[in-house]
C-alpha cells in the first residue's frame, strides 16, 4: 500500500554524513540536487608515529613540545611537534590525530584517504547542519512506496508508458532517457532494468515487479560490480506492492502532469520527492460508498474503480474467512466483490472529502 504525503507545507529530508564529514552549507542555505553539501575522507587503519625519539626528547618533556591536540586534523607535511633547537615532527599526509602516549612518546594517527563528495540529491533550504545529517526543507511532494533498491539520484521526470497498467519495456528505453527519472506502469523485467542502468537511466519509478525479476536484475547487477563493470548510480522504488501491479489511475495522472519536473528517488529508503509539484491524490484507510478506491491483494491488486454498494451480510473472502464486502465498479466496466479491508479510499487532494479524512 502507497502512503502519500500531501506537501502541504514543505517536506523535511535528512542526508545522513558519514563520521568525519566536513559540511559545506550552513542553516538557511539554498542548495540545488547536484550540489555537494559536504566532503569526507576514507579512514584507514590507527597508526604510531614516533615523537619523542626524533625531537631527542623522553616522552614526557616530547608532550610539551605538541603544537597540535587530539581530534585536530592534520595537513600533509604539517608540523606536529617542534623542540627548542629546531627539530621538528611533521604529519606524513591527511590525518587525523587521535592520542599521544607519555609511555612510550608516539602519536596515534589515522589516515584520511581521497576527498569524497556528499550530494544531497534534493533541492531547497537547509534548516538543520550537524555532525550527523543535514536537514533540507524541500518544497514538493513527498511519496513514500512499498520497497525499493539502489542508491539516491535525481534527474528529469518522464513518463516512459501509455497507461498505468502498461509494462515498462526495455525497447522503450534509449539513449533519450538517460539522466532521467522514469514512470513505468505495472512492472518492469530484469532485461528493462538491465538495459535502463546501462542507458544511462538514473532511477525507475514503478507500480511494482516480480519477486524474480528483482532477484535477477540484482544478481546481475552484482556480477558486474565483481568484474569493474558498474559506474554510475541507480534507484527503483515500487508504489503499489510486489508483483505485476498497476499503478493507481489518479497518482499515473498526477505523475503525467508532472513530467518534466526535477524528481529525486530514494531507493533504500523508498521513497520519491517531486520539486515544485502539486499536492498528490490522497487515500483515505475507510471508503465509503461513492469513493474512488484502489484494491490490494489478487487478483485486482492495484486496480482502481468506484465503490457503487456494500453487501448486507458478509461474504466469503478467497481465503475462506467471512468478511463485510463491497462491490466495486472498475474501470472496464465490470463489477468486483471485494473485501472492504482490501480497498483503499484515493481522494483528490483539496476536496471536501479529502479534508474531512484528514
Amino acid at each position: 500500500m502507497t502512503v502519500l504525503v500531501e506537501a502541504a507545507r514543505p517536506a523535511v529530508h535528512r542526508v545522513p554524513l558519514p563520521r568525519g564529514s566536513v559540511p559545506h552549507v550552513r542553516t538557511g542555505s539554498l542548495v540545488r540536487p547536484d550540489q555537494v553539501l559536504a566532503s569526507r575522507r576514507v579512514v584507514s587503519q590507527p597508526v604510531r608515529l614516533p615523537l619523542a625519539r626524533p625531537l631527542a626528547r623522553s616522552p614526557e618533556d616530547a608532550a610539551g613540545l605538541l603544537l597540535v591536540r587530539p581530534g585536530d586534523r592534520l595537513e600533509p607535511d604539517q608540523v606536529i611537534a617542534r623542540a627548542p633547537d629546531g627539530r621538528e615532527v611533521r604529519s606524513p599526509d591527511h590525518a587525523i590525530l587521535l592520542a599521544y602516549s607519555r609511555a612510550d612518546g608516539t602519536a596515534l594517527l589515522v589516515s584520511l584517504g581521497a576527498e569524497r563528495p556528499v550530494i544531497g540529491h534534493v533541492s531547497g533550504t537547509v534548516l538543520q547542519v550537524t555532525p550527523q545529517f543535514i536537514s533540507v526543507a524541500v518544497p514538493g511532494a513527498r511519496l513514500e512506496g512499498v520497497g525499493g533498491i539502489g542508491d539516491a539520484v535525481h534527474g528529469e521526470l518522464a513518463v516512459a508508458v501509455h497507461t498505468q497498467e502498461e509494462e515498462l519495456r526495455a525497447g522503450a528505453i534509449d539513449v533519450s532517457a538517460a539522466g532521467k527519472i522514469l514512470i513505468g506502469g505495472s512492472r518492469a523485467s530484469a532485461e528493462t532494468l538491465t538495459r535502463a542502468r546501462a542507458m544511462g537511466v538514473a532511477g525507475i519509478v514503478l507500480g511494482g515487479i516480480l519477486d524474480k525479476e528483482l532477484r535477477d536484475f540484482e544478481a546481475i547487477q552484482r556480477r558486474r560490480r565483481e568484474i569493474g563493470g558498474m559506474t554510475g548510480s541507480f534507484a527503483v522504488v515500487l508504489l503499489e506492492g510486489y508483483g505485476k501491479v498497476a499503478m493507481d489511475g489518479q497518482l499515473f495522472a498526477w505523475f503525467r502532469a508532472h513530467a518534466g519536473r526535477t524528481a529525486s528517488l530514494f531507493g533504500q529508503e523508498r521513497v520519491v520527492y517531486v520539486h515544485d509539484a502539486a499536492p498528490p491524490p490522497q487515500r483515505a484507510p475507510r471508503p465509503v460508498v461513492g469513493d474512488r478506491v484502489v484494491m490490494h491483494r489478487r487478483p485486482f491488486h492495484g486496480r482502481s474503480g468506484v465503490l457503487v454498494g456494500t453487501l448486507d451480510e458478509l461474504h466469503a473472502t478467497p481465503s475462506g474467512i467471512p468478511a463485510p464486502t463491497g462491490l466495486v465498479r472498475m474501470e472496464d466496466g465490470r463489477l468486483a466483490s471485494i473485501p472492504l479491508a482490501n480497498l483503499e479510499a484515493s481522494l483528490l487532494p483539496g476536496s471536501r472529502e479529502a479534508g474531512e479524512r484528514a
